[in-house]
């Protein structure tokens, strides 16, 4: 398995494995409920949710060398509003009991409409490509969220499936959007059930 440096620069980030001490930026984020217009339930309301988010990044980490980075505003990126070192959320590729690696990031409204979500994305496939090639990467996303779905196919991913949750009625209420998920390769029919079970 290869390694990955302990911080990697793209063009206007700067990426890191998440940390205990990273725990009350990712619950500011994670608790603003800006960041969640498309699934006001996920907004997080106890600080002990930001810190299991970080211990499960950190199992990641240990179990195939990626987890989900701190990402913070590079020397190129920033801008009077977002200074470089700024923390604006967090992205990465995590690592599923299903055997497959998720794709996600979440990021504060005011990082939005620049292009970090792809950038960030990119740089995952490359690393998920590099420490572990033979999982496969996987991300799923709400009908209700088009932006989300427009970088996962502007990054190579293809959809998958698209549907409502197994043991769900149909969709339709606004909490209850379709699901879908998207891949770098065809998923055999064991992961293809998990990940419906838990889109």
């Amino acid at each position: 398995m290869n390694v990955l440096p302990d911080e990697i620069a793209t063009a206007r980030l700067l990426l890191t494995p998440l940390q205990p001490g990273d725990a009350a930026d990712i619950f500011r984020i994670y608790g603003d409920a800006g960041t969640w217009q498309h699934l006001p339930s996920g907004r997080f309301a106890e600080f002990s949710q930001a810190e299991q988010q970080i211990e499960k990044s950190q199992a990641s980490f240990r179990e195939c060398g990626l987890g989900m980075w701190a990402v913070r505003v590079g020397a190129e990126g920033a801008t009077a509003a977002l200074p470089a070192g700024t923390f604006i959320g967090s992205g990465g590729l995590q690592y599923l009991p299903a055997g497959a690696f998720n794709l996600g990031y979440r990021l504060a409204p005011t990082a939005w409409g620049r292009g970090f979500a792809s950038e960030i994305s990119r740089e995952a496939l490359r690393a998920g490509g590099e420490v572990a090639p033979q999982l496969a990467i996987t991300a799923r996303v709400l009908t209700s969220n088009p932006a989300s779905a427009a970088v996962l196919e502007k990054v190579g991913l293809s959809l998958h499936w698209e549907g409502v949750r197994a043991g769900e009625g149909s969709a339709g209420a606004p909490d209850d959007p379709l699901r879908r998920i998207y891949a770098d390769r065809p998923l055999n029919e064991a992961l293809h059930n998990w990940l419906v079970r838990n889109a």
